[in-house]
């Protein structure tokens, strides 16, 4: 269970930058040592669908030209083929979309090039972001799936060919695959990072999330890509997070966890429900299931999703026929069925669970739970089960797979910290405790 040793795994984005700016190393050498892990490790994992060497050189030069260097001097970053480049195609994992080019970068582009971060291409999607699986493998074991739909981002991070890459959640597409393939991953507050210019499933669902080798190089990343951005509605407003300044401001404390079950509880695997059990133990945290409120939260989740999709998505069907998959088109399909009114009360429902959440956190500080029922299904004909993330999706609170355990095939298994909505800086500095504590590191 381990990647290929051809070339030696990446550092995290922190002490990538750290050493750029003391001048110890150029972001010229960091680009091209990346260029050569991924020719080494990704023929095997298939984690990457564009790559410009040319253009990420150009960024790479221009960082080390810089009299001011970035918060994100160097560090390497994929970016899921649902994040607008001009300089690569985006494609969206579909093949309506074939050849598609963007006249204009995301918000989270132009954010990532102006911090001095070098982008080095576009990783695999799902199609549509959606549950239709593409050619990536898990990068510790090519026989089992990395997860969805964000697979190449998770599996370029837990692969150790890149620092930092960007993916997107919308049910479970940033954590899950980061609990199967092995990193660190946030999918912080809704609309904490703006999604101008990404593919839109849901606008009341869809995040964008970050993968890193540490809790640190999560914070350098969201503090980059955070704030309003002037033209996502649900930023509007939002002030860019200091979560790095947080993380080093005082030591972490001990905090106060809860250990919570879901409606996903009865599908969790044994050796799982052991180790979350013993973990539970192991904190003192107590174990409550969720209150009667959230029970249904799977059937609300999935009309707002599939009413949501048939709208953005809409075009695209009536005018793809087999271009796009037959779950797609179903999908779809069944979204077209949800009427207004059942549309809004469920809306409605949602933004119950919503206002209740942070009474049943009580007095704790973070909520622990399962990222995935277990580990990464040795099946690559789906992307493994995302209901353990859906409800902290839906709710639109901050999540954080901490890459602590491990299952009885030796494969990761990761521990979803979760936290208050807007509370991103506690649940992350929780998480980076949790991790310090169990010894979580990615696993290359």
């Amino acid at each position: 269970m381990a990647a290929s040793n051809a070339a030696p795994p990446c550092r995290g984005a922190a002490e990538i930058v750290d050493a750029v700016v003391a001048g110890e190393t150029r972001a010229i050498d960091e680009t091209n040592a990346a260029f050569a892990r991924i020719k080494a490790r990704d023929g095997r994992v298939r984690a990457w669908r564009w790559l410009n060497t040319d253009f990420s050189r150009s960024l790479a030069y221009a960082v080390d030209e810089a009299p001011v260097k970035g918060p994100l001097a160097g560090a390497g970053v994929g970016l899921k083929d649902i994040i607008d480049t001009k300089d690569w195609p985006t494609e969206n994992g579909v093949d309506t979309d074939k050849g598609r080019r963007p006249g204009t970068d995301a918000t989270a582009v132009t954010r990532l090039i102006a911090a001095g971060a070098v982008i080095l291409g576009k990783t695999v999607t799902t199609e549509c972001a959606f549950l239709h699986p593409r050619e990536t493998v898990n990068p510790h074991d090519p026989e089992r799936t990395p997860g969805g739909s964000s697979m190449g981002s998770g599996a370029a991070v837990g692969g150790g060919m890149v620092p930092l890459a960007l993916g997107s959640q919308t049910v479970g597409s940033v954590l899950r695959p980061a609990s199967f393939c092995g990193a660190w991953a946030m999918k912080p507050s809704w609309g904490l990072i703006p999604r101008t210019g990404m593919l839109q499933l849901s606008h009341y669902l869809d995040h964008i999330g970050v993968y890193g080798r540490s809790a640190r190089d999560l914070a350098l990343a969201i503090d980059v890509l955070s704030g309003d951005d002037g033209h996502d509605p649900a930023s509007q407003g939002v002030a860019p997070s200091r979560l790095t300044a947080g993380l080093g401001a005082r030591p972490l404390n001990r905090p106060r966890f809860i250990f919570l079950r879901d409606y996903a509880w009865p599908e969790i695997e044994p050796s799982s429900a052991e180790l979350f059990g013993n973990l539970a133990e192991q904190l003192k945290a107590p174990t409550a299931n969720m209150p009667p409120l959230y029970n249904d939260i799977f059937d609300i989740a999935q009309d707002v999703l599939a009413r949501d999709a048939a709208f953005n998505l809409g075009q695209r069907y009536r005018k793809a026929g087999d271009l796009i998959s037959a779950p797609l088109r179903e999908w779809v399909v069944r979204g077209f069925s949800v009427g207004v009114e059942r549309y809004l009360t469920q809306m409605n429902r949602l933004q119950k669970m919503r206002v209740a959440f942070p009474k049943v956190i009580s007095e704790f500080d973070a909520v622990i739970a399962p990222a995935t029922p277990g580990e990464a299904p040795k099946d690559l004909t789906n992307t493994g089960s995302p209901k353990f993330n859906l409800l902290w999706t839906s709710i639109g609170v901050p999540a954080v797979n901490v890459p602590a355990l491990k299952g009885p095939a030796g494969m990761p298994v990761g521990v979803q910290v979760i936290g208050r909505y807007g509370a991103d800086l506690e649940t992350l500095r929780a998480a980076a405790w949790l991790g310090h504590e169990l010894g979580a590191k990615v696993v290359d």
